[in-house]
């Protein structure tokens, strides 16, 4: 079978992509089974126990570790208040971006960061646009959420406060990470 984005659309398969090329890939399940892949590739992660594990890593880069869980139809703001974990790749998933069983994403793309430079211009310039990226992309969350909020209420009620509040922890914490990676970078 030729692995592609489509192939995953008519299975629970999810069609896992990656930056750079040719990432090696461990995805390990709650039940223990691990799974060792090069990207892309094509996984049905419907045999993992939840909540699922992928690892990749590549020289010169920072290792990836993302956390898979189920999403069923719950929007933001249930997920929010109910306290899952909330990270840019599990936010924006809609009913069709996800398998019609295992109620995982169907497509993966994992980009890891840099972690060499030849110079420190090119390394804070590499980090600036991670940063911005990032920000841009939690800023949209908290917009969603903030309007998810006034079409349930004319008023915000507390649960809504509180719930931007977390996600905006959420998104410092995010920043604080790539400025961390951003300071252990080395120069050659």
């Amino acid at each position: 079978m030729q692995i592609t984005a489509t192939s995953s659309l008519a299975s629970n398969h999810t069609y896992v992509t990656s930056f750079p090329r040719l990432l090696s890939c461990k995805v390990k399940g709650y039940s223990g089974k691990v799974l060792d892949v090069t990207t892309p590739a094509l996984v049905n992660l419907r045999n993992f126990g939840k909540p699922i594990t992928i690892k990749c890593s590549h020289p010169d880069y920072w290792n990836s570790n993302i956390i898979l869980e189920s999403t069923h139809k719950k929007r933001l703001l249930d997920r929010l208040t109910s306290g899952e974990k909330i990270s840019l790749l599990t936010s924006r998933y809609t009913e069709d971006d996800l398998g019609p069983q295992s109620k995982l994403p169907r497509a993966l793309h994992v980009a890891l960061r840099r972690k060499s430079f030849r110079n420190s211009d090119t390394k804070n310039s590499y980090y600036a646009e991670e940063l911005l990226y990032a920000k841009k992309n939690w800023e949209f969350i908290i917009t969603d959420l903030f309007l998810s909020c006034k079409q349930q209420r004319k008023q915000i009620t507390a649960s809504c406060r509180t719930s931007i509040k977390r996600i905006k922890r959420f998104m410092r914490k995010d920043l604080m990470q790539i400025e961390q990676q951003r300071r252990r970078s080395t120069i050659e």
